[in-house]
This record gives C-alpha cells, sequence and structure tokens, in this order.
C-alpha cells in the first residue's frame, strides 16, 4: 500500500511538473523579452569621465574651456554630447586628418573636439556658422584655449559659403539644420578625398527631419554607411569608397 502510495504521489508530481514547467518557462522567457539593456551612453557616464585627461599643459587649457562650455554654455546650443565629442576626435586621430570642415559652429564646443585631434595630426578646421551671436561666442572660447591658430570661422549662410572650399577634405561634419544636409552632401561630396570621412550629427534624434539624406547616402554605391549611438542623437558615418 505504500509503494502504491508512494508511486502516485511521484506520478502527481511528475504531471505537475510536466504542466508548471511551460508555464514557469513562459513567464521567464516574457521577463527576457523586456529586459532593457544599457546603452552606450549609459555605460560611458558610469565607465568614463566626460572629457578626458589632458596629456600636457596644452590640453589641459583646451580641456578646461572645453569643461566650462558643456558646463555653463550648452543650452540652447545644440552641442553634441561628450560621447559624440569622443568619437569625432578618435575618428579624425584614426585617419590623420589634415583638414577637416564642420557646418555648425555653434559656441565651438565641437571644433574644440576636433582640435585635441588636429593638435596631434597638424590639420586644420574650417568651420561655418550663421547665428552672429554663437560665432562671437565660439571665437572667445577659441581663444581662450589657444586653438584660434587651428580654426578658420566662416561667417554666413553655408549653402553659399561653403562653394569657396576646396579640397581635398579628410573630415566632414554636418551638424546646421538637418533639411539642409543632403545639398551640403551634393555639393561637398566631390571634394572629399577617397577613404574620408562625413558624419552627419543627429541620425537617431532627428531622424524625422533627415529622411532625404538617408536616401541619398544609401543610394550611392561610392558611400559605406553606419549608424551608430554613442550618445542618444546618433550619428552615421559614411566612408567615401571610390
Amino acid at each position: 500500500m505504500k509503494t502504491s502510495q508512494g508511486f502516485y504521489q511521484i506520478t502527481i508530481s511528475l504531471i505537475l511538473g510536466a504542466l508548471l514547467i511551460p508555464a514557469f518557462g513562459s513567464q521567464a522567457a516574457a521577463a527576457d523579452g523586456k529586459r532593457r539593456f544599457p546603452t552606450a551612453a549609459e555605460v560611458s557616464a558610469r565607465v568614463l569621465p566626460r572629457h578626458p585627461a589632458p596629456r600636457n599643459e596644452t590640453e589641459k587649457r583646451l580641456l578646461d574651456v572645453m569643461k566650462d562650455a558643456f558646463a555653463n554654455q550648452s543650452r540652447g546650443m545644440g552641442n553634441v554630447p561628450p560621447e559624440d565629442g569622443r568619437m569625432l576626435r578618435m575618428l579624425t586621430e584614426s585617419i590623420n586628418a589634415k583638414n577637416v570642415v564642420e557646418l555648425g559652429t555653434s559656441n565651438g564646443y565641437s571644433a574644440m573636439w576636433f582640435c585635441l585631434a588636429l593638435r596631434s595630426t597638424g590639420g586644420k578646421l574650417t568651420t561655418h556658422e550663421l547665428n552672429p551671436d554663437r560665432m562671437t561666442l565660439a571665437r572667445k572660447n577659441f581663444k581662450r584655449a589657444g586653438v584660434e591658430d587651428l580654426v578658420t570661422l566662416v561667417p554666413g549662410n553655408a549653402h553659399q559659403t561653403i562653394k569657396k572650399l576646396k579640397g581635398p577634405i579628410d573630415l566632414l561634419l554636418l551638424d546646421a539644420e538637418k533639411e539642409g544636409f543632403t545639398d551640403y552632401l551634393k555639393q561637398l561630396l566631390p571634394l572629399v578625398r577617397t577613404g574620408g570621412l562625413i558624419i552627419a550629427h543627429d541620425s537617431s534624434g532627428e531622424s524625422h527631419k533627415m529622411g532625404d539624406y538617408f536616401k541619398a547616402i544609401a543610394a550611392n554605391r561610392d558611400l559605406e554607411s553606419v549608424f551608430i549611438d554613442p550618445s542618444p542623437w546618433g550619428m552615421v558615418i559614411s566612408r567615401k569608397m571610390r
């Protein structure tokens, strides 16, 4: 009798287990489905300081101005986040860029990220800005940072002023009005050297304004593009293959 009762209890346990395990498995799968992995920006904020450590006194001066600009001037300026600035600097140094062009200077914060790299490559930056107040602020920041000799600030409507640019361009940053990116690409791509980079900022945060640009780079067989999100704003990097 005990043996039969024990067999009965074991059988019931196995049946219940067979019924309950899929249910628990479904709950676990549902839980896994809701799991949110941290973004690159979140990991960066935990691991890295906002700005890198200076390698010498000249860089310290530059980085001090960058930190001040980010902390006290960034509201309403449309500055790149520090995570994106790191990427701009790294790419500039990695391709040993000598001629960098930026559309959308603002207060000069992203330009100073470029200057960190250009001090190593021996290159120069030409940056374009329409707003006179932002230009004035950028000039002050460049002077405070000691990089005015690395930067040429061009005032006016960039759709017109870029017509005077000469190549070869090693790296081009598009960070002005998003609706104008397609025209900027059309005018400047012929000046970008083979192997050069075109970086369009805000490819995630303002993707709704960049549909025409996305179609243009996807259709161009001379470009290989990748979308990345160092910060939630994102950037699409296109390499001129030929």
